[in-house]
């Protein structure tokens, strides 16, 4: 009986083929998605003519040993890939060793600290007892003698001893915290480093047939869940470049047990731990419902001849600004400390369907202490468009921000912002999704070289009309006093708002500025929320003037004036 080449194959492989470890196999690319990896790792090596099993051994306890794949070069086969899981008594682990020992020296310099108090504890009270000794007499002794010199001298060494006392051990309770802190450190290390502690251990066999004895290069790879990476930028603006210079980083974490030395770095935008195709909709059934009664009240709103309509939207800074950006606080100096001296090329972008990978250009190392390990991405400068900002009515600053354009390849993931102005950070912001060719701002902060001051000048009630029907005016005046002390001419856009009605009753007239449609300079949308777009002069001063009445006839009640 004649049998076919392949089940010869899986007979020798079972009856065992010559085994070849690859303790020497490098980890060589790393692919690190937002919750696992694609580890890569590269045997390279002479194999005899035959089967061949390589054995790749001590791989990482969270790998899915159901999704192995195994590529390479030269003469030989792939016969089938054979994951196990061998069990031991326990996976050595130096780093855990290295970790225990660490604790071990905390304990012992806890216990020096704890007897150096107790000694200084005793020096303090055994003064104590010397100054009562010395001050007190006893039933059958004289009293002390009153030297004034004596007295001087003995309190000025009691002032002494007791003033280095207590500062002993006030830098005990300094060391104290310190030893705390690091023992808290080292704990949560080996307890990130225990979670791959095994009592088994994990391998892959590949089993090859070698058509022709020579050099081979095997490459594994195997998915193990737990390393993660998130992307952080640094937004540097300058405003006499007029340029917006975006620095993407990203941060990978990893505790797999096992170092990345000097591999090839890919960071993939793909989430392979979402399901693969599209969810399904369950039927959406109607039924009769009992009628149930209801009542309510409704508060605020309009009022018009006792009915009430609570449609009426207030101002909403965060509509009128639509940012992508939004900044959580100021600084006048960069408190981050970032390096400089950072590589500034750039990473490739492979696009595929629907996910990009961003392929880091120089060797990485990232260590399996899930400590943030920070690679740069890209580096690029935009020009950019200065705007000033203010909402006088909520705010009495003006606000600077930048608008550029992504030109890169590159997405801008969601991530925090360190943001610069001409050097000096001056926020943290978090910055949306950006699409490669989409505009986006970017929240530079307060600049107290412009100033706007909201001023109201009256609210009036009036009266019109004689005979028949009156009509109630209420009257609100303001004015807007801009001054710009800055050394260059700018653009500042000012928001404020008039009420908006939902009666035909209630009017509401601009008497200043007038407005009948938008135009380049006045705009007015459906929130009823107005933007001025202003050009300032270097040094120039200007009010500008802002009345408007609410009008409707005597017998209208109306709540929110």
């Amino acid at each position: 009986m004649k049998l076919s080449p392949l089940p010869l194959l899986l007979l020798a492989a079972a009856l065992g083929a010559a085994e070849v470890k690859t303790d020497g196999a490098a980890i060589t690319q790393v692919t690190v998605y937002a919750d696992r990896a694609e580890v890569v790792r590269t045997f390279k090596g002479r194999l005899e003519a035959g089967e061949q099993t390589l054995v790749f051994d001590r791989l990482p306890g969270a790998t899915r040993l159901d999704q192995l794949r195994v590529e390479g070069r030269g003469a030989f086969t792939l016969v089938d890939i054979r994951p196990e899981t061998i069990q031991t008594k326990e996976v050595a682990n130096a780093q855990v060793r290295a970790l225990q020992d660490a604790l071990k020296a905390q304990d012992l310099r806890q216990q020096a600290l704890n007897q150096t108090e107790a000694r200084l504890t005793f020096q303090k009270s055994a003064l104590d007892k010397m100054l009562a000794r010395l001050t007190t007499a006893g039933k059958e002794s004289a009293n002390p003698e009153m030297d004034p010199l004596k007295w001087a001298a003995f309190l000025d060494f009691q002032d002494k001893q007791l003033a280095e006392v207590d500062r002993q051990l006030l830098a005990l309770q300094t060391d104290r915290e310190a030893v705390r802190a690091e023992v808290d450190r080292l704990n949560r290390e080996l307890g990130a480093l225990r979670g791959n502690e095994r009592r088994s251990r994990l391998l892959a066999k590949v089993n090859l047939d070698v058509r022709q004895a020579g050099e081979v290069e095997v490459n594994l790879s195997y998915l193990v869940r737990g390393p993660s990476w998130s992307p952080s930028y640094d937004m540097r603006a300058d405003t006499k470049a007029k340029t917006l210079e975006v620095t993407y980083r990203a941060e990978v974490r990893q505790a797999t047990g096992e170092d990345w030395r000097g591999v090839s770095l890919r960071l993939s935008t793909a989430q392979p731990g979402l399901a693969g195709r599209e969810p399904k909709m369950d039927p959406w059934f109607l039924t009769k419902a009992e009628a149930v009664a209801f009542a309510g009240t409704v508060s605020g709103g309009l009022v018009v001849n006792g009915r009430a309509d609570n449609r009426i939207q207030m101002f909403n800074e965060v509509q009128v600004m639509g940012n992508m950006m939004t900044t959580s606080g100021l600084a006048g100096s960069d408190p981050l400390k970032r390096m400089e001296a950072m590589d500034e090329r750039r990473a490739s972008v492979q696009a595929g369907g629907t996910a990009a990978t961003f392929v880091i250009d120089r060797k990485s190392d990232i260590l399996a202490d899930n400590k943030p390990a920070q690679v740069t991405v890209m580096r690029e400068s935009f020009p950019a468009y200065f705007r000033h900002t203010c909402v006088p009515k909520l705010s009495p600053f003006v606000y600077l921000k930048t608008k550029a354009i992504n030109k890169t390849g590159f997405t801008f993931l969601p991530g925090p912002t360190a943001v610069f102005l001409d050097g000096a950070f001056v926020a943290q912001a978090n910055l949306d999704l950006v699409p490669s060719g989409q505009d986006f701002w970017t929240y530079l902060g307060v600049d107290q070289g412009v100033s706007v001051e909201r001023k109201v000048l009256a609210r009036r009630e009036e009266t019109t009309g004689v005979f028949g029907k009156k009509t109630l005016r209420t009257v609100f005046d303001q004015v807007f006093k801009l001054k710009n002390g800055k050394a260059t001419d700018i653009e500042l856009v000012l928001w404020d708002q008039v009420p908006a009605s939902n009666h035909e009753d209630i009017k509401v007239v601009f008497e200043e500025p007038r407005y009948e449609k938008d135009t380049d300079d006045l705009k007015l949308n459906e929130s009823k929320f107005l933007e001025w777009r202003l050009p300032l002069k270097a040094g120039a001063k200007q009010d500008l003037p802002f009345r408007f009445a609410v009008e409707r006839p005597e017998d209208i009640q109306v709540v929110g004036l």
